[in-house]
């Protein structure tokens, strides 16, 4: 029985958890798509998937520092970055508040970050 109990509540909460990331994925990607449409800001050489790309290699960049940075072991941390306004999102989970102000703050001390918004969330401790 408790085994079960076990399965469901780990169920649940990677379903709970999975639903914030999505709509950051989601908004993030709607943003990414009005950034991405031509307009008379973009260079004339700028295809959607060249911005794409620029934005991958930018979120790339800021997930590689993070990962390298002491005091945020255990953190999944999600990076979706926007490389021509420098605007950062960090989505995820990490074990403590003190992870969050620590990834914000590494990033933001990066070249090209001029924003930071966090949706990352505290794990909860055991199943149920």
């Amino acid at each position: 029985m408790k085994i079960k109990q076990l399965i469901i509540s780990t169920s649940i909460a990677m379903v709970l958890t999975a639903i914030p990331c999505a709509q950051v994925f989601a908004a993030d990607s709607a943003n990414a798509a009005t950034a991405a449409t031509p307009t008379k800001d973009t260079p004339a050489g700028a295809t959607k998937r060249s911005v794409r790309a620029e934005n991958r290699a930018f979120s790339k960049t800021v997930q590689k520092v993070l990962f390298k940075t002491k005091g945020l072991a255990g953190a999944s941390i999600s990076v979706f970055g926007n490389a021509k306004t420098g605007q950062v999102t960090l989505a995820g989970q990490i074990v403590s508040e003190e992870q969050d102000a620590l990834a914000v703050d590494t990033t933001k001390k990066l070249q090209g970050v001029t924003s930071v918004s966090s949706r990352l969330t505290v794990r909860q401790k055991g199943g149920g």
